[in-house]
């Protein structure tokens, strides 16, 4: 008889794991698809280099852990140590580059910016009087929010310029790493390098960071 409790018991662990690892699986799959989909709207070029990026950052701080414990691989900790915060900026980084791209179309708005003043241009020729002095001061509206929207085009190029430019320098910063654990030369000029290299790429974050907290398009801090 005690037999039958126990079994039943069993039963229910098992159902309760199944289904606790359902829960699991349903959560981590809709946050791979909220990433993909949010990804989609950006640049081909911008999501490979942020995916890119990401890689690169996690090949440099598994390179250190799999080195034997020992002097060496303290000196490596200590190359990478700002590359978990660096991380944490990638990502704060993606989704604000992720809610500029999502709420503007940049290039359309200018094309009807544009348009649009060169429309009022053509009427403003024929106009007199109290018209002629309405649409002055639309076009001259219109040409502000036209050049708001060139400077937004021009960060955007940049950052996007700057995010391709991190994912090649960190796959150079990776693949130097793996040169001095080959060659066993861990001169302190090369480990310096390193740590200059992975402090601009930090830097070069911070500063686009910055810029889109200033235009409205920031990610509070992870």
């Amino acid at each position: 008889m005690p037999l039958v409790p126990l079994f039943v018991l069993l039963i229910i662990f098992v159902a309760l794991a199944l289904l606790l690892g359902g829960i699991l699986f349903a959560r981590r799959l809709k946050q791979g698809m909220t990433r993909f989909m949010r990804q989609a709207s950006l640049p081909r070029a911008v999501a490979r280099s942020l995916r890119e990026s990401r890689y690169y950052g996690g090949l440099i701080i598994q390179t250190a852990a799999q080195y034997p414990s020992g002097p060496m691989r303290d000196r490596l900790n200590l190359t990478i140590k700002p590359v978990n915060q660096w991380m944490s900026n990638l990502n704060r980084l993606e989704q604000g580059i992720i809610k500029l791209y999502s709420q503007r179309n940049l290039g359309r708005e200018l094309r009807q910016i544009d348009f649009e003043i060169e429309s009022l241009r053509r009427r403003l020729l024929t106009s007199r009087g109290d018209e002629a002095a309405y649409l002055r001061d639309l076009k001259d509206s219109k040409e502000k929010h036209q050049t708001a929207l060139q400077e937004l085009h021009r960060f955007q190029r940049q950052a996007e310029l700057k995010i391709q430019k991190i994912a090649s320098d960190l796959a150079a910063t990776h693949a130097e790493m793996l040169l001095i654990i080959a060659r066993g030369d861990f001169n302190e000029n090369r480990l310096h390098r390193l740590d200059e290299s992975l402090q601009e790429q930090m830097s070069g974050m911070k500063d686009i960071l910055a810029a889109m907290d200033e235009l409205g398009y920031g990610v509070s801090g992870i």
